[in-house]
């Protein structure tokens, strides 16, 4: 289990300063793999009891089992260079990439499941329907999902804004939410610095702010209402935006299940556009 996963699996059983342990090696990994318990106590600010304590919290026999764990996950924390080189090393020796891309795919969707709590994605739908407006901020490859959240959101006749650099100011296009809003950020190690400075501004404001990330560890969290952790990991130079899009998805099909008539309401005036324009090709 990555090293993410298994603090989220705990986090109501660590104290604070086991926290804080955890949380300055999810930030500091190729740093924290080689420091003794000394070293990491006084980098992270706290004893060294604490960081026996947080290992013994997480199920680890010792200090040095949990320093396995780390090094066995080190791959989801490496540069895109190293990664690629890695991967390419590794395709060589095994030859299936689309067996490989795929199995781990679907371990991806299976951790996802696993790691979010159904109360959590509950409180997630009930904002998105309630909010006033939706502002989704997504970059680089975390565009893809938030694309697809923004795009099939508004066919439900929902106020969304793509928050997109280079099309217009984000700033200016986020400059007056409030209390009724919700802003969803989307991004994944190595996150973007914009993601998290746009849904801390929006905190700061009082609006509502829902993530999705791969872990509670994750900058994003910490100006977050709510997280949906979601495993990323794909032995390659990018990441895997799977299991993302598929959380995308359960939120679009959930939203719209309970609000069946605006639905239904909505994509039929959608049809008849769609028929008038000739959008779609017909046989």
């Amino acid at each position: 289990m990555p090293f993410e996963s298994l603090i989220l699996e705990k986090m109501d059983r660590l104290t604070t300063a086991q926290q804080r342990v955890a949380n300055f090696i999810i930030e500091h990994y190729d740093e924290a793999l080689f420091l003794t318990v000394s070293r990491l106590a006084m980098k992270a600010g706290v004893s060294e009891a604490t960081v026996i304590r947080l290992t013994q919290a997480l199920g680890f026999d010792g200090y040095p089992d949990m320093q396995r764990m780390l090094r066995e996950n080190l791959q989801n924390r490496l540069s895109t260079v190293t990664r690629a080189e890695e991967a390419i090393k590794h395709a060589q020796d095994d030859g299936d990439i689309l067996g490989q891309v795929i199995r781990q795919d679907t371990q991806n969707l299976a951790q996802t499941l696993q790691n979010i709590p159904v109360e959590t994605f509950n409180q997630a739908v009930k904002d998105i329907r309630s909010a006033r407006a939706i502002y989704v901020i997504g970059l680089r490859g975390a565009h893809a999902p938030a694309l697809i959240f923004g795009l099939y959101l508004s066919f439900l006749r929902k106020k969304v804004h793509i928050l997109t650099p280079g099309i217009g100011d984000v700033w200016n296009n986020i400059l007056g939410i409030g209390s009724e809003d919700l802003v969803l950020g989307i991004s994944f190690p190595r996150y973007t610095r914009l993601t998290v400075e746009l849904l801390a501004y929006a905190h700061e404001q009082g609006t509502k702010v829902g993530v999705i990330t791969d872990s509670v560890m994750s900058p994003l969290a910490r100006e977050a209402d709510w997280i949906l952790p979601v495993a990323s990991r794909l032995d390659s130079f990018i990441e895997s935006f799977t299991a993302s899009v598929s959380v995308v998805n359960a939120l679009l099909a959930a939203v719209s299940i309970q609000m069946p008539d605006e639905t239904v309401r909505a994509l039929r005036d959608r049809e008849a556009l769609w028929k008038e324009k000739q959008i779609y090709m017909t046989s």
